[in-house]
């Protein structure tokens, strides 16, 4: 068992922990994993190195690898959540267009967007006129008729 010694060791044990993010999938265990391989090659070059070195690369490795990949996803994340529509009304529906579908006693001015009917505020609207939305408030839209 001659092959058996810290840096194999340190091999096995990077090689282990990558393929256990591929069963535990999460992108925080590969990075352990790529520390442990560094450190098998430094405990290679390095027969001597003691064991409490080691151990301390590798936490510090793990450590700084975790972190930059988090401030990289996060900010991918971020920069993709602003450009999104998704659960973001007001982005989805500027510049949809619609019909006024009907306007009630109360002055209420009901307009239809695909399947649904929304309230909708603007100058001027008449029954069948065709509109483009320019904001969103809450439930309300806000429109300007469009020349057909």
């Amino acid at each position: 068992m001659d092959w058996l010694n810290n840096w194999t060791i340190w091999l096995i044990a990077g090689f282990v922990l990558l393929i256990l993010e591929i069963a535990i999938p999460g992108v925080f265990i590969m990075w352990w994993g790529f520390a442990g391989i560094i450190v098998a090659g430094i405990a290679n070059l390095s027969p001597s190195l003691p064991l409490a070195w080691q151990l301390t690369i590798f936490a510090v490795l793990s450590i700084l690898f975790s972190f930059f990949w988090w401030r990289y996803q996060h900010s991918k994340d971020s920069k993709e959540d602003r450009s999104t529509n998704l659960n973001a009304r007001d982005h989805a529906m500027v510049g949809q267009q619609g019909v006024v579908s009907e306007i009630l006693e109360n002055g209420v001015i009901r307009g239809r967007f695909g399947d649904t009917t929304w309230k909708v505020i603007g100058k001027d609207l008449q029954v069948g006129d065709i509109v483009e939305v320019t904001k969103v408030e809450g439930i309300t839209l806000f429109v300007t008729t469009t020349s057909v």
